[in-house]
């Protein structure tokens, strides 16, 4: 049933941590868990995977994912403060059992 233009392949799935620099970075520590009238968040760009951004601020690397970011205004922000909701990271597995 695949449309001419279509043909199977198999899975072959792809590291991108280096393409995204990550393997350089350090290992965050928690991430924004929303945003909040009156908060900040402000920290120095470590990597950006996708639409998450790595920043490492006063409490560590902190995972930004950017999809919160509509609707809230953008300033230049000076220094490496977090004053917004911050979920703590657990440990990172060493490597991964399975998808389910």
């Amino acid at each position: 049933g695949w449309p001419e233009s279509l043909e199977p392949a198999p899975f072959r799935p792809v590291d991108h941590v280096e393409a995204f620099g990550l393997a350089e970075a350090p290992a965050p520590v928690g991430v924004v868990g929303e945003l909040a009238a009156g908060g900040a968040v402000s920290g120095e760009l470590v990597a950006a995977a996708g639409p998450d951004l790595h920043l490492a601020t006063d409490r560590g690397v902190l995972v930004l994912d950017t999809r919160l970011l509509p609707g809230w205004e953008l300033v230049p922000g000076g220094g490496r403060r977090v004053e917004v909701p911050v979920r703590a990271l657990k440990e990172r597995p060493t490597a991964q059992d399975g998808l389910f």
